[in-house]
């Protein structure tokens, strides 16, 4: 069996474009002149890990298959499916309650009371760069961690710009999750999974999978979320989850439906 222990997001997605993309094709990204004219109008670079994405496969479908990616504007224009920091959006709250006349509830009303610039004293900014397909959640970085490389992502666990717990150890843990989570529900995969430890064994034996080498960990914060082996030789990926809180391990397989 031809296969590569602990697939990577990028990988992933640029094995995964192709098969289950709705067009078919190979995965693309942006321009490097796009993010570059980006972070100048913004005025920060990217996380390397949001930014290699992007470059190499921030145009690709499944990226938007079910929750929807945040893409760089040239100009760095907010909303609009653009990236967007979270203050932003509180701002545009604030000026239409004012426009009506209304007030806020005190949390709004006391960080209103400042300065735009002096918000951050306050409530922690996120730059947006994924949401929920219907708007209840949204996943951010830090303002102030996005020169880490591979940063711890937020969301915004109260459907508010005012409340964020962690959600994904880094960047590339989350989008791992996301892209298996659309392979499960929103593609042409046809999907297969288990979590009886003797069935998990035995498709792993039976494939030619190391068992041991599977659950060995991504070399990215985060990276326990979930183990991936792909055979190259039927396009069957293979996907581990550990046991956590309210779950048991599990094992789900993904390969093209041959009935599509």
């Amino acid at each position: 069996m031809k296969s590569d222990i602990r697939f990577p997001p990028i990988e992933l997605v640029q094995w995964a474009e192709p098969l289950f993309g709705e067009e078919g094709e190979a995965a693309k990204g942006f321009s490097e002149d796009l993010v570059s004219a980006y972070e100048a109008s913004a005025g920060f670079k990217l996380p390397a890990a949001l930014r290699g994405y992007l470059l190499a496969c921030g145009r690709a479908s499944l990226n938007d298959m079910l929750h929807p990616m945040h893409i760089p504007d040239k100009d760095a224009k907010p909303f609009g499916g653009n990236l967007t920091f979270s203050h932003d959006y509180i701002e545009g709250d604030m000026l239409g309650f004012r426009e009506h006349n209304e007030t806020g509830s005190e949390e709004e009303e006391r960080l209103w009371a400042l300065p735009r610039e002096r918000w951050e004293e306050r409530l922690d900014n996120y730059l947006l760069f994924w949401h929920e397909n219907q708007g209840c959640w949204y996943a951010g970085i830090r303002k102030q961690d996005l020169g880490q490389p591979d940063p711890v992502v937020y969301f915004n666990d109260q459907d508010t710009m005012y409340h964020w717990v962690p959600l994904a150890g880094s960047v590339s843990s989350f989008v791992l999750s996301i892209i298996i989570e659309v392979l499960e529900c929103e593609s042409n995969a046809d999907g297969y999974g288990t979590v009886n430890p003797e069935y998990i064994q035995a498709i792993l034996d039976e494939a030619g999978v190391d068992f041991q080498c599977l659950r060995e960990p991504y070399p990215f914060p985060g990276g326990r979320c979930c183990h991936t082996c792909l055979d190259m030789e039927t396009d069957t990926l293979y996907v581990y989850g550990e046991e956590a809180e309210g779950r048991l391990p599990y094992l789900k397989l993904f390969k093209l439906d041959e009935e599509e």
